[in-house]
C-alpha cells in the first residue's frame, strides 16, 4: 500500500487507539504506620511515674494530675479533627498546657483543709467493729488508742469534703463507721495534705473494714487484735503488717498499686495468693501447693495461734514475707 493511502490516525474521523487516562496521584508518604496516641499517652505517664520515684517532682500534688482529664479531651478532639496530621505538636503543646496548669496552681482548691478529731469510747464493749470508707489521701491506722477508746485520731479533708462519723452500739459490740463523702465542687487536687491518722484499741477483738481510696494506705496492726480483716484496696501503696496474734480470717482485695504484707513470726498461717498484673512473692519457709501456701507450723498450731488470709486481684506486685 501507498503512503498516501495510509489512514492518518489526526484526520478527523480516522480509527485509533484510545486516549490513556492520566495516572492518579501519587499519596504523599506516611513514614510508616501512624502511631496511636495512647501510646505517646502511656509515654507520658511512665515518664512521671519515673519522676515521682526519683523524687524530682515530689513538690506537686500527684493526685492534681487526675483534674487534667479536660486537656486529654481537648486532645483527643484535636487529634481526630486534624486526622492525626499535628498529633505529635498537639500532645506537645498538651503536656506543656498540663505542666503550666499543675506549676501554676491552675487546678484544685485553695482550702487549707480541715482537721477533724476522731474519738469514740469502748463504754465497756467486749467487742468492736470499724468500717472506715476512705476518700483521697493519706492513711496511717496503729493500734496505740489510749486506754478505753476504740478508735482517736485525726481526719484532714478538703473544702468539698464531709466525714461522717457514726457511732453504735449492738449488744457487747461497739461500732464505729468512718466515711469521707465527695459534695458537689470538690475537687481532687488540692494544696490540703489530706491525711487519716488514727489509732486502734488494743483491748477487745475488733473486725475490722476498709474501703481504700486513692493515696497510699498504711495499717500497722501488729499491738491489735482482730477478730476479722477485710481489706478493698483503692489506688496506690497498701503496706500492712498483721498483728501477732492469730484467730482471724483475713482477705485483702488489692487494687492498683504495690502492696506489702508482713506476717509476724511466731503466728502460724494458710495464704491463697491469687493476684493479676505484677505477680506475687512470697518469702520465707512456706509449703506450697498452687496458689496455697502453709507455714511448717500451722497444722500443730491452735486456731489462735493461727489465720487464714486471703489475697486476690490487683493491678501491682503484692509482697509477703514473715518478720
Amino acid at each position: 500500500m501507498a503512503d498516501s493511502e495510509r489512514p492518518n490516525p489526526t484526520a478527523p474521523g480516522a480509527a485509533g487507539p484510545p486516549p490513556v487516562p492520566p495516572a492518579p496521584p501519587s499519596p504523599p508518604p506516611t513514614g510508616g504506620r501512624e502511631t496511636p496516641v495512647w501510646a505517646y499517652a502511656l509515654i507520658g505517664v511512665g515518664v512521671l511515674m519515673l519522676l515521682l520515684n526519683a523524687g524530682w517532682i515530689r513538690g506537686i500534688d500527684v493526685l492534681s494530675v487526675l483534674n487534667l482529664w479536660p486537656v486529654a479531651l481537648l486532645a483527643v478532639g484535636a487529634d481526630l479533627l486534624t486526622k492525626g496530621s499535628y498529633r505529635l505538636p498537639i500532645v506537645a503543646g498538651a503536656i506543656v498546657l498540663g505542666a503550666v496548669l499543675l506549676m501554676g496552681g491552675g487546678l484544685g482548691t485553695r482550702s487549707a483543709g480541715a482537721t477533724e478529731a476522731v474519738d469514740h469510747g469502748l463504754d465497756g464493749a467486749r467487742a468492736a467493729e470499724v468500717v472506715l470508707r476512705l476518700g483521697v489521701g493519706s492513711v496511717d491506722v496503729h493500734a496505740d488508742a489510749p486506754a478505753g477508746r476504740l478508735i482517736a485520731g485525726t481526719v484532714v479533708t478538703a473544702r468539698g469534703e464531709q466525714l461522717d462519723q457514726v457511732a453504735g452500739r449492738r449488744g457487747d459490740v461497739a461500732r464505729v463507721e468512718l466515711i469521707v463523702r465527695q459534695q458537689s465542687g470538690t475537687s481532687i487536687a488540692s494544696n490540703a495534705r489530706r491525711a487519716w491518722d488514727l489509732g486502734l484499741t488494743r483491748e477487745v477483738p475488733v473486725d475490722l473494714r476498709v474501703d481504700a481510696g486513692v493515696g497510699d494506705v498504711r495499717f500497722d496492726l501488729r499491738d491489735a487484735t482482730l477478730s476479722r480483716l477485710d481489706l478493698s484496696g483503692g489506688v496506690g501503696e497498701i503496706d500492712v503488717v498483721l498483728p501477732a496474734r492469730g484467730g482471724y480470717v483475713g482477705r485483702l482485695d488489692l487494687g492498683v498499686g504495690e502492696a506489702d504484707v508482713i506476717l509476724p513470726r511466731g503466728v502460724e498461717a494458710r495464704l491463697t495468693v491469687s493476684v493479676g498484673l505484677g505477680g506475687a512473692d512470697v518469702r520465707g519457709e512456706w509449703l506450697r501447693e498452687g496458689r496455697e501456701y502453709t507455714t511448717p507450723g500451722y497444722a500443730q498450731a491452735a486456731p489462735a495461734d493461727r489465720i487464714e488470709l486471703t489475697i486476690s486481684g490487683g493491678i501491682g506486685g503484692v509482697k509477703v514475707e514473715r518478720d
